[in-house]
This record gives C-alpha cells, sequence and structure tokens, in this order.
C-alpha cells in the first residue's frame, strides 16, 4: 500500500504548503490515500504501519534555493539525520525506531519538500511561487505512484528507476530548474 503523508501547518503562511497539496491531491486522485497531520515525531508512527511505500509532502527553508523548488530524495539516500538536540525527534528518527521496535513500517520512503519563503507568519499569505509548487508536486506525485514499484524479493530492477522516471517526465513538463533531486 502506498500513502501520501502531507506535513505541516495551515495557519502558517507557507508551512500550510502540506495542507493544501493534500488538499490538491484528494480533489485530483480521490482513490488515493492521501493524510494531512500537523502531528510530528513519535506522533507519527501511527501513520507510518502497515505502509509499504510512503510519499511525504512537506516544506522546508533552507534559503539555498529559489521559494518553490521542490527537493526530491529517498530517505535510503540519507546517511544520517540529526536534530539540533538530544531530544528532538523527526521524521527519519522516527522511522528508524519503528524498524528497531520491529512494526511494520514503510521500507521505501520518497520525501517531496518545497523551498518556503516563510514558515513563520501566523495567518501569513503563501508565496506564489510556492503556491504554484501545489500542481508540480501532484503531477510529481501521480508520476510517481504509476512508475514506482515497491522492491520485491525477486525484483531486479531497482525500485529508484521507477521514481527517476517519474522526475525525468515531470521535468520534461516543468523544467528540471523547478526540482533539486538528491
Amino acid at each position: 500500500m502506498l500513502r501520501i503523508l502531507c506535513l505541516g501547518n495551515e495557519l502558517l503562511a507557507d508551512d500550510a504548503f502540506g495542507f493544501v497539496a493534500a488538499e490538491e491531491l484528494r480533489r485530483r486522485f480521490p482513490q488515493m490515500d492521501v493524510v494531512f497531520t500537523t502531528d510530528s515525531g513519535f506522533h507519527l508512527i501511527d501513520y507510518l504501519d502497515e505502509i509499504e511505500q510512503l510519499v511525504v509532502v512537506d516544506s522546508i527553508q533552507t534559503g539555498k534555493v529559489p521559494p518553490g523548488t521542490l527537493y526530491v530524495l529517498r530517505s535510503s539516500d540519507i546517511k544520517s539525520s540529526f536534530g539540533p538536540s538530544p531530544h528532538y525527534v523527526g521524521l527519519f528518527e522516527t522511522l528508524q525506531l519503528a524498524k528497531e521496535l520491529l512494526l511494520s513500517v514503510p521500507k521505501e520512503v520518497v520525501v517531496l519538500a518545497v523551498e518556503a519563503a516563510d514558515c513563520l507568519t501566523l495567518g501569513g499569505r503563501m508565496h506564489d511561487a510556492v503556491k504554484s509548487a501545489v500542481a508540480l508536486t501532484a503531477d510529481l506525485v501521480a508520476e510517481i505512484t504509476h512508475n514506482w514499484k515497491p522492491a520485491g524479493v525477486h525484483q531486479v530492477q531497482d525500485s529508484g528507476d521507477g521514481l527517476r522516471r517519474a522526475i525525468v517526465t515531470v521535468s520534461a513538463r516543468w523544467g528540471s530548474e523547478r526540482l533539486v533531486v538528491i
């Protein structure tokens, strides 16, 4: 089973991206398992159980690329992740803990994170470039669900091939400058 997990806070300017993306994905693909939550840390375990593949949609603010640029990465490409303190628990730490506890969580995770301009202004307006990334994200999710197959025991081809095909297709439509593949 594939789940689209959209994260954020609909009250905080560009951090509302996950909420707006979830609404668009539900409108376009009513059969798709799309979940929006403001939860974080260990609370995310409830959304990960019994899922084979997971696409996470969120916002990020690095200041390294223009707002509205979409980062694409697989959790398997992250060598280590650490938070600002030993008490910080994010998505990757939650996944790791769930695996250590032998819970049935996705082995494959793709993160789609849009570069935000402002994630702190309460009631703030979403930046136009960030808002335009909603359609880009929905297109990429559609291609991912079409091309990305779970890695099977007898599968010779890397499941990342489907993700690469999805990225190439969407880059051709939207322009490669809109995507940063990590």
